[in-house]
C-alpha cells in the first residue's frame, strides 16, 4: 500500500472535520421517521427528504447520481459505469421518543460529538462514507473497481426498501428491480468485520380475558421507556420504590427504563418488569389480574427465551436474545410484544410452534408473528474478510477476530454483504449512564470514531483494489 497517498489521506480526513461535522448536522436536522406513505415517498416525507438531500450533496461534489425510485434507495458513484462496491448506509431514523436534554433535529457539536436522532444510526457513517470518497475524488485516486455509497430509508423499520411493499409502485424493492454489487460493506454495527448475523420475528400475544382491575400500556411509539397502569377503583395506593403514583381522579403508576436496542435485552429486565412487580408487590391485584401480571414480568426478564421454550444457540451466530418491547390494550386484554433474534441453529417455524404451545398453556395466544430477517453466516476465511479485518484492525490497534451481530442490518438481505464498522457512539463523559446511545436519548456521534472509521475505509478501499473478489 502506497503509504505517502495514505499520509495524504489521513491529512485531509484531519482537515476535514468541520465539513463532517456539517454535513451530519444536515442531516440529523431532518426528520426522517417513517410516516404515512406519499407519492413518490413510500416512507413518507422525512426519509424521501433526506435521499433529496443526499443526491444533491452528490451531485454538488461531482459524484455519479442515480435514483432507485422504485425502491427508496439512491447512490453516489466515484466515477461512471457499473458499480462493484456498494457501501450500504440508512436515511431513516428510529421515533425519537421523550425526555431528551437535547433537541433530537437541532443538533449541536458538544465535546467532539454531534448529538441529534440518527446521529450515529446512522447518518455520521453516511457522512464519514461521502467525505472519504469525497477525498478520493478530489485527489484523483483510480481505483480498478468502481465503489458507490447506496443510501436506504426503510432500514429501521421494516427494510422494504429491500424487499418491497406489495401492491406500492414506489416501492418494489431494491432486490427486486435492480442489480446489486459485486460486494457490499454495511457501516451499521462495528469493526473489525461482521460476518453473519442473528435472524429476527416479533410476536405478539394476548391475554385470553380481560384485565380485572386494571388497564396497563408499555413501550408506546414515542416512550418506549414507559410503562403505565391505571386502575379501575382503586383510588390510593402506598408510593412504591422504581414507579411514580399520581393520585387523582383515576390512580395511575408509571414506571420508566432507558431504552435500548431490542438486539440486547437487559438481565434486570425493563420498565414492565418494575411496573409488574411494584403492583404484585404491594398486592394491588386480583387473583387473575396477578397471573396476567406474574406471565408479563416473567416475560420481561426470560432474556434468553429459557422459560418460553425457545432458547437455542452456542454456535457462531450465539445465542437467541428474547426482548419484551411493548404492552397494549386490546380490548381490555392485555397484548404484549416480544423481539426475538435468533441464531442459525432454530428457525422461525420452530419458535412460533413453541411459543404458541406456552402461551396457549398459560391463559394467552400468539396473534401476531411477523418474520423479520432470516439468520445467515459466511466464511470467516474468505480473503475479503481476512484483508478487511487486518486492516481494521491495523487502525484501531485492536486484535479482533470476525464476529456476527445481534442486530439486524442490510446485509441480512443483500447478497456478499459484510458489516465493517463504525463503533461511532462514544458518548461525552458528562452523560449520564444511559443517555447518547443508538435509538435512545440524546444520541450522539464521536466525530473522532468517524474521522478513525474514515482512516480505515480508505485503506480498505486501496486494499481491494489489490486483490480479486
Amino acid at each position: 500500500m502506497n503509504q505517502e497517498l495514505i499520509k495524504k489521506i489521513d491529512e485531509l480526513i484531519e482537515a476535514d472535520r468541520a465539513n463532517i461535522a456539517a454535513d451530519v448536522i444536515k442531516l440529523v436536522n431532518i426528520r426522517s421517521v417513517r410516516e404515512e406513505p406519499l407519492p413518490g415517498a413510500p416512507f413518507g416525507a422525512g426519509p424521501r427528504k433526506v435521499l433529496d438531500t443526499v443526491l444533491e450533496m452528490g451531485k454538488e461534489r461531482g459524484f455519479e447520481t442515480f435514483d432507485y425510485n422504485k425502491a427508496g434507495v439512491v447512490s453516489l458513484a466515484l466515477k461512471q459505469g457499473e458499480i462493484d462496491l456498494g457501501v450500504w448506509a440508512h436515511g431513516d431514523v428510529v421515533h425519537e421518543g421523550i425526555g431528551w436534554n437535547y433537541e433530537p433535529y437541532n443538533a449541536i457539536e458538544y465535546k467532539g460529538c454531534i448529538i441529534g436522532r440518527g446521529s450515529t444510526d446512522n447518518k455520521g457513517q453516511l457522512v464519514a462514507i461521502l467525505r472519504i470518497m469525497q477525498i478520493f475524488k478530489q485527489l484523483g485516486i483510480e481505483l480498478k473497481y468502481n465503489p458507490a455509497l447506496y443510501v436506504g430509508s426503510n432500514e429501521e423499520s421494516g427494510m422494504q426498501d429491500m424487499i418491497g411493499i406489495p401492491g406500492n409502485e414506489d416501492a418494489q424493492g431494491f432486490l427486486n428491480v435492480y442489480k446489486c454489487p459485486k460486494l457490499s460493506l454495511v457501516p451499521d454495527g462495528g469493526f473489525p468485520v461482521g460476518y453473519g448475523g442473528k435472524g429476527s420475528v416479533r410476536v405478539n400475544m394476548r391475554a385470553k380475558t380481560p384485565w380485572e382491575g386494571i388497564r396497563m400500556i408499555a413501550g408506546q411509539t414515542g416512550a418506549p421507556g414507559l410503562a403505565e397502569v391505571w386502575f379501575k377503583t382503586l383510588k390510593d395506593c402506598p408510593d412504591m420504590e422504581g414507579c411514580t403514583v399520581e393520585r387523582g381522579e383515576v390512580l395511575k403508576v408509571t414506571a420508566e427504563s432507558a431504552p435500548i436496542h431490542t438486539s440486547s435485552p437487559k438481565a434486570e429486565g425493563n420498565m414492565v418488569t418494575f411496573i409488574t412487580r411494584a403492583l404484585l408487590d404491594n398486592n394491588l391485584l386480583s387473583e387473575e389480574d396477578a397471573k396476567k401480571a406474574e406471565f408479563l414480568n416473567m416475560a420481561s426478564l426470560d432474556i434468553a427465551g429459557e422459560k418460553f421454550g425457545v432458547a437455542a444457540g452456542g454456535g457462531a451466530t450465539k445465542f437467541l436474545t428474547f426482548a419484551l418491547v411493548s404492552v397494549s390494550d386490546v380490548d381490555g386484554k392485555p397484548e404484549f410484544g416480544v423481539n426475538i433474534r435468533y441464531p442459525i441453529e432454530t428457525t422461525y417455524e420452530k419458535i412460533v410452534e413453541q411459543l404458541t404451545a406456552f402461551a396457549d398453556a398459560n391463559g394467552f395466544e400468539v396473534v401476531a408473528a411477523n418474520r423479520g430477517t432470516n439468520p445467515y453466516l459466511l466464511d470467516p476465511e474468505w480473503d475479503v474478510i481476512k484483508v478487511l479485518n487486518k486492516v481494521a484492525n491495523d487502525v484501531t490497534g485492536d486484535d479482533k477476530a470476525p464476529y456476527t451481530l445481534g442486530g439486524g442490518t442490510y446485509a441480512h438481505r443483500l447478497p456478499n454483504a459484510l458489516v465493517y464498522g463504525m463503533n461511532g457512539n462514544r458518548p461525552p463523559e458528562d452523560f449520564p449512564k444511559g443517555r447518547g446511545g443508538a435509538h435512545g436519548k440524546d444520541e450522539c456521534v464521536s466525530l473522532d470514531r468517524l474521522q478513525r472509521a474514515m482512516r480505515i475505509y480508505a485503506r480498505a478501499f486501496l486494499a481491494l483494489n489489490e486483490m480479486e473478489w
